[in-house]
């Protein structure tokens, strides 16, 4: 077995070792340095502001005439490109995102180190002041103060552009008068200093007064005087490679989406290469892959699902994200453990400058949160929501809506404090909290058709966050975390009870260093370890509830063959991986090879069923795997880039699965391989159009032995192999600062499965053709705001029926299936929309919206339902229209 994994390894190891190879000869053709010194890259040339972009002023702020300052982190291309703003001082999140919108748009003049252009990072500071044309002049007068230790810097040089400069006093301070009315660029300056470079608005008739705090360099004798420069600037390593295929949505905008109710997470439901899941499912299908084979990540911490049951709400507050990536394959070296894609979950780092909150309230739930500074290095986050769709519904009369998409109950939480060690070092603990509970019921005269259903999730976690920016400019970040998880699913069809229960925990470690290792030569490097210990009950029927490949019809009463088992397992894995990033050719080609080494343990309890007069005899064994991933893009002009990737995946099995009699204690680790490739043309600062196209393979996947009287222990194998091919498209035009912003997205694929190495290929059960999205919101004024969402999408495949029979010991009709999945539930087409009215109450907003589903009210079909007797045949029916009034009060 070992063998053939290396054989299918080769190839792709191979390019990582000529890639080696080839670096290890650059670095011998450089030229050595000078005998007891490292080389020093100098900074020749300063980055010059060219396109200098006015941000928007906030509505509220402006109307108040209140004036900010928003100091920015700005990581500056060879290009003269900004490729990162970062907040590194406050003045309020309506500043702060209207400051980093605005510098992200700037246009410099390269800086130079040694004579050539490179990357750079300097801050910049953004001032927002009303701006009341009453005068032909103004003024402007300020201090200067070390950053440290907030004492007053004298002999600082400002200058503003057209000459004029001023030094500052014994106490640090400057003044000009008599400035023409206007934007002028400030220039601060001294030959031991941290640059500081910003844009004023100076006001007619009025006294701009700023304040500036500035970064003193590391003391004397860290470096000889004669190797100082004018400035001191961070000279940057290229960013490790984006992700080949990646969709990024921020905060803002993805609350803004029709048909999401404010989520923001629900957004990934809208990106290409997601399926659509059937209604009140909450299923992340991505790429043809089954739920549970895509991983999500809420900052370096594993959570079992992104959405609540019933798909409604996500599990994680609005106001705790900052932004969400939908990775549907390709990914890099850092993460594992699953055969489909990657969602990252970025948090909202709590507030700084002041207290912030938010209240909202709808049909479905009410939520609130708050975040704000204690004392000038402690600062916190709290959010929490329950819902209440389930209560109010109990209240109609009718619920015969509830035997197929039933009404979920549920409520979340998260918390996090966050201590500030050093201006690029922090340290954060947290937590995070899930409860989901939804029941089924189906009443019937006939106690052989009576149904009833409890499914229970509960989730924790509680981690601790480290980051720390080197002097270098390498980062680090370490992050243990620990999680509960337990859940449950009660149930009885006609009589046959099925239960199941599982408790697991969970402990893992997330630690990483990200840096520069040469002038074109990025690396990063990290342990990724994680270990479940699970403890499973389950009792009833065999083959309830049913597994993907099952030969299953909706209504159909499972097996009556009835057992029960207990069991433990452990799986741990401790994964260290590294990757590299090579720019060739002035950043025109970017290779990016890694590698993860992953070693698995599995450990059962129990390897067969229990036997009072024997004991019981438990199953190890272990697994080792090389994973090596590979990425490359390539950008011929500034607007067009072409990207690939490959790589090896693999995935532990699920502990329900490793059960003595419904399972098999001998499942190991699945296997795949994820070919991508594809090209992205931005036609402007805004609008972007992408194409990928991908083809994903796995083999050893577990599913049903096919006999009907298996072997102890083997209810369960390891022989089936996947695959599937698509293409995914995505045209994008981002908000930014404008009013619109909306994209079209459309998926084509095909899935299958092969159960045996004797099978023929099937379509997989989570199969869908065709799958498109096309949504837009317009900002019309007076703040109110529209937008709609339109979905299409095939429906999923389902096997039909060849012949009915009577079976009399059982009392009832049994169908004989046809051949598995030709059939198909109906196409879904669905139009959503929203409209929403903000209004400003002082420093708060109020927001009032109105998000309806299925605005035509149109009946989607989401399950074949047959009759007791399979003599007619009906669809079951998706939600009709659904308006959703609700409230947002932030402050």
């Amino acid at each position: 077995m070992l063998g053939s994994r290396l054989r299918r390894a080769l190839p792709l190891v191979l390019p990582l070792v000529l890639a080696a190879t080839f670096a290890s000869g650059i670095a011998r053709a450089q030229p050595a340095p000078a005998r007891g010194e490292a080389p020093k890259p100098r900074l020749t040339k300063a980055p010059e502001l060219v396109d200098f972009v006015e941000a928007v002023y906030p509505e509220a702020e402006l109307r108040e005439g209140r004036a900010a300052t928003v100091v920015l982190e700005l990581a500056i291309s060879a290009a003269g490109v900004v490729e990162a703003a970062v907040v590194a001082q406050s003045a309020g999140a309506a500043f702060d995102t209207a400051a980093v919108d605005a510098a992200r748009r700037f246009t410099f003049r390269p800086a130079e180190v040694d004579g050539k252009p490179a990357p750079v990072k300097i801050t910049y500071r953004y001032a927002f002041a009303p701006k009341v044309a009453v005068a032909n002049t103004g003024k402007l007068r300020g201090v200067v103060l070390d950053k440290a230790t907030g004492r007053p810097l004298a002999g600082v040089d400002v200058a503003i552009d057209g000459g004029a400069h001023v030094v500052t006093n014994a106490a640090g301070e400057f003044a000009f008068d008599d400035l023409p009315a206007g934007d002028v660029k400030v220039t601060l300056s001294r030959s031991d200093l941290t640059p500081l470079q910003t844009q004023e608005s100076v006001e007619a008739g009025r006294t701009l007064e700023a304040r500036y705090t500035v970064e003193l360099p590391a003391p004397a004798g860290a470096a000889d005087d004669e190797d100082k420069d004018d400035f001191e600037i961070v000279v940057l390593a290229p960013k490790l490679v984006k992700q080949t295929v990646s969709t990024e949505v921020g905060a803002e905008e993805a609350r803004r989406v029709p048909g999401t109710q404010g989520d923001v997470l629900k957004v990934v439901e809208n990106l290409p290469g997601v399926a659509r899941a059937s209604a009140g499912s909450g299923q992340l299908v991505v790429w043809g892959a089954a739920p549970q084979d895509t991983r999500t990540y809420v900052g370096a911490v594993r959570v079992p699902m992104l959405y609540h049951f019933g798909g409604l709400r996500s599990v994680v507050h609005n106001d705790r994200v900052a932004s969400v990536e939908l990775i549907p394959g390709g990914y890099g070296a850092a993460y594992g453990r699953g055969l489909g894609g990657l969602v990252r979950v970025t948090a909202r780092e709590p507030a700084r400058d002041r207290l912030h909150g938010s209240a909202q309230l709808d049909l479905l739930d009410a939520s609130a949160a708050v975040t704000a500074p204690i004392g000038d290095r402690l600062s916190f986050a709290i959010a929490a929501r329950r819902s209440h769709i389930a209560d109010a519904a109990r209240l109609l009369r009718d619920q015969s809506f509830q035997s197929f998409f039933t009404l979920p109950e549920y409520h979340d939480g998260q918390a996090r404090l966050r201590y500030q060690l050093a201006p690029n070092e922090w340290v954060e603990v947290g937590g995070m909290l899930s409860g989901d509970r939804q029941s089924r019921t189906q009443p019937s005269s006939d106690p052989a058709n009576r149904v009833s259903e409890t499914r229970t999730l509960r989730f924790e976690r509680y981690d601790v966050a480290y980051h720390k920016q080197l002097a270098d400019g390498a980062e680090v970040d370490v992050a243990p975390w620990y999680g509960r998880d337990s859940g449950g699913r009660a149930g009885n069809f006609g009589g046959v009870p099925t239960s199941i229960e599982t408790e697991s925990h969970l402990v893992g470690l997330r630690a990483e260093w990200r840096g520069r290792l040469a002038e074109a030569w990025t690396a990063r490097a990290g342990l990724d370890f994680e270990l479940v210990q699970s403890e499973s009950a389950r009792s009833g029927s065999i083959t309830s509830p049913p597994r993907e490949g099952d030969a299953y019809v909706f209504g159909r009463a499972p097996a009556d063959q009835v057992s029960a088992d207990v069991w433990k397992t452990v799986l741990a894995s401790a994964a260290p991986y590294a990757e590299t990033s090579w720019s060739l050719f002035r950043d025109r080609v970017v290779v990016t090879p890694g590698v993860r080494l992953e070693p698995y343990f599995v450990s059962v309890d129990r390897r067969k069923p229990h036997d009072p007069n024997a004991p019981d005899l438990g199953a190890y064994h272990s697994d080792i795997a090389i994973q090596p991933r590979f990425a490359a893009r390539w950008v011929p002009t500034s607007r067009l880039t072409y990207k690939a990737a490959v790589g090896l995946y693999r995935q532990p099995p699920l502990p329900d699965d490793l059960s003595a009699i419904f399972g098999n204690p001998a499942l190991g680790i699945s296997a795949g391989t994820h070919y991508v490739g594809g090209a992205e043309l931005r036609a402007s600062a805004k609008v972007a159009m992408e194409t990928n196209v991908f083809l994903t393979t796995s083999d050893e996947l577990v599913a049903r032995n096919p006999s009907s009287t298996p072997r102890i222990g083997e209810a369960l194998l390891q022989q089936g192999e996947g695959r599937s091919v698509g293409a995914q498209f995505l045209l994008r035009r981002e908000k930014g600062t404008g009013k619109f912003f909306g994209w079209i997205a459309y998926t084509i694929l095909r899935s299958e499965r092969k159960d045996s190495p004797g099978a023929r290929w099937r379509l997989f059960d989570y199969d869908q053709t065709h799958v498109l999205t096309a949504l837009a919101s317009y900002d019309i004024g007076a703040g109110f705001e529209v937008g709609a969402r339109v979905r299409v999408a095939s429906g999923y495949p389902r096997t039909p029926l060849q012949y009915v029979y009577f079976d009399a010991r059982r009392n009832r009709h049994e169908p004989t299936l046809g051949v598995y999945n030709t059939d198909r539930i109906p196409m879904f087409v669905q139009l959503d929309a929203r409209i929403a009215k903000r209004i400003k109450l002082n420093d708060s907003e109020l927001e009032l919206y109105l998000d309806v589903q299925n605005v035509t009210n149109r009946g989607n079909p989401e399950e074949i339902a047959y009759a007791p007797d399979y003599a007619q045949r009906r669809y079951i029916l998706g939600l009709p229209l659904l308006p959703i009034l609700g409230a947002r009060w932030s402050f």
